[in-house]
């Protein structure tokens, strides 16, 4: 992919790039825990031991890398979310020592004093790395916006991208900033690309399963991957075994767990009218009209508990329901005529007991749903063992750490199936797979592991934004763009294409 219609790897120019100070776009947003609620701990490092082998690249190769992450979700500056709790395996996984370079809320910038060239530079001769510290405390950020581009820029020299996990967003150091300097693809990102591209070889049926926490991003998600069809894709486009298969959809089925049961639950509870419960039993009737109002508990964190009411999610879900499901709340077929397969039961905790098995109409209020129920294993399990392309990310129940059993049903019927293209992505998604593998002593075959979830996802359906910009990089590259700073890597460029 390499050249004029497409992205650069950075490890094809890493003799031009020697002496220079790289952004090195990172995903470190590893699961943290912590066992006395004070001090955080990383549970799995998957993410930073999958970067750390290309940064080592860099280093030995002369590139002086300024690592760029963000961990959790902050909307600003938060004390809490600062990378000391990663720092020490980062510098174990690149085998360097690691400084992190401070945000200052007051100036609403890094700490001057580090955030220079001259300071990085001197760190690097000591054997020492910078790493920013939480790229998402600089409000811009996701915003795509130029002030932390412009900061930046006057920095480092070039733009490497190896952070597959927000390859799915608009941010601005990893789109915004290739206005400036050039943008090349790290060795994880490209192996993430080169993989993604097998599972948009339509491969039928097609399953996609989608959990997690992060409802309306992954609603907006499925709505994209409904829409995809099998030429959707460039490396599809011009296929001549799919010109027949012109307008035909990519995704047979997309399956739902996690926390968006939820609003598929008041979605469905929402929409139902008084033709639509005609020739049920009087006391599902009965129930179905009470749930309405119902006020279950374990959606989020807020201090009150419970589900709050987020119409932007209620309405994507009853859109979805409307458009792939035909607003599924019978149970007489749950999947023929229908692409997206919700739920059949649910279990619940009531009080301090787990019910494993409750159905749409049985549930009570106050009720938390913190798992696919027993049918919808058997529902689910059906589907994957005859797929023959797999895409999943997210958990199927509610809580990581507590409610595992439709995740671990899920993990065994995709480890089964031996004929699918398969791949799982996520933090969270390959936490559980590989605590799961450490307690039973085994290895799953689970096809690809990426490091993003919702980019998992993204790729899907279509190109990532990241991947678009880095292609518009490399013709910017090309076309002279980037003035006379950059001369010796556009020549090099030219001397390995043509």
């Amino acid at each position: 992919m390499d050249g004029i219609l497409g992205y650069l790897s950075a490890a094809d120019y890493l003799p031009e790039l020697a002496g220079k100070i790289a952004l090195v776009k990172s995903d470190f947003n590893v699961p943290l825990i912590s066992s006395d609620g004070r001090n955080l701990k990383i549970a799995d490092p998957f993410r930073i031991l999958q970067a750390a082998p290309f940064i080592k690249e860099l280093i030995n190769a002369g590139v002086v890398p300024l690592l760029v992450t963000h961990l959790g979700r902050p909307k600003g500056y938060n004390p809490a979310l600062t990378l000391d709790p990663i720092a020490g395996q980062i510098s174990a996984a690149i085998e360097k020592s690691v400084e992190i370079i401070r945000f200052d809320p007051e100036q609403g910038m890094f700490n001057l004093k580090q955030f220079n060239p001259d300071y990085i530079r001197g760190l690097f001769k000591d054997g020492v790395v910078s790493v920013l510290d939480n790229i998402r405390f600089h409000t811009d950020e996701t915003k795509n916006r130029d002030s932390i581009a412009k900061a930046l820029v006057s920095v480092v020299d070039v733009s490497i991208q190896n952070s597959f996990g927000t390859a799915h967003r608009k941010e601005t150091t990893s789109n915004r900033i290739h206005e400036y300097i050039p943008g090349l693809a790290g060795s994880l990102l490209v192996d993430e690309i080169e993989s993604h591209a097998k599972t948009k070889r339509p491969g039928s049926p097609y399953v996609v399963i989608v959990g997690g926490d992060k409802v309306e991003d992954s609603l907006q998600l499925m709505r994209a991957i409904f829409r995809a069809e099998k030429t959707t894709h460039w490396s599809n486009m011009f296929n001549p075994e799919l010109n027949l298969q012109i307008g035909e959809r990519l995704v047979d089925y997309v399956l739902v767990g996690g926390h968006l049961m939820y609003a598929f639950v008041y979605a469905q509870l929402t929409m139902l009218k008084e033709e639509d419960l005609r020739g049920l039993p009087g006391d599902v009737k009965k129930n179905l009209r009470g749930l309405r109002e119902v006020r279950l508990k374990g959606y989020d964190s807020s201090e009150e508990g419970g589900y709050q009411y987020d119409t932007e999610e209620i309405n994507l879900a009853q859109g979805l329901l409307r458009l792939y499901n035909n607003f599924q709340f019978r149970d007489s077929n749950p999947v023929e005529g229908r692409r997206l397969i919700v739920p059949v039961d649910y279990a619940v905790k009531r009080g301090n007991t787990i019910l494993r098995s409750q159905q749409l109409h049985e549930l009570l209020d106050d009720d938390e749903i913190v798992d696919i129920g027993d049918r919808t294993k058997d529902l689910y399990t059906g589907i994957v063992e005859k797929a023959r392309t797999i895409v999943w990310n997210g958990p199927l129940g509610a809580d990581d750490e507590k409610y595992t059993e439709g995740t671990r049903r899920l993990i065994d019927s995709i480890n089964a199936n031996k004929e699918a293209v398969k791949e799982i992505g996520g933090g969270s998604t390959n936490f559980m797979t590989s605590a799961y593998e450490k307690e039973c002593g085994l290895g799953f075959d689970m096809g690809f592991r990426s490091t993003g979830g919702g980019s998992t996802l993204l790729e899907t359906a279509y190109d990532s934004p990241v991947t678009i910009s880095l292609i518009m990089s490399a013709r910017k590259l090309l076309e002279g763009g980037y003035g006379i700073p950059y001369e010796t890597l556009r020549k090099a460029v030219i001397r390995r294409q043509f």
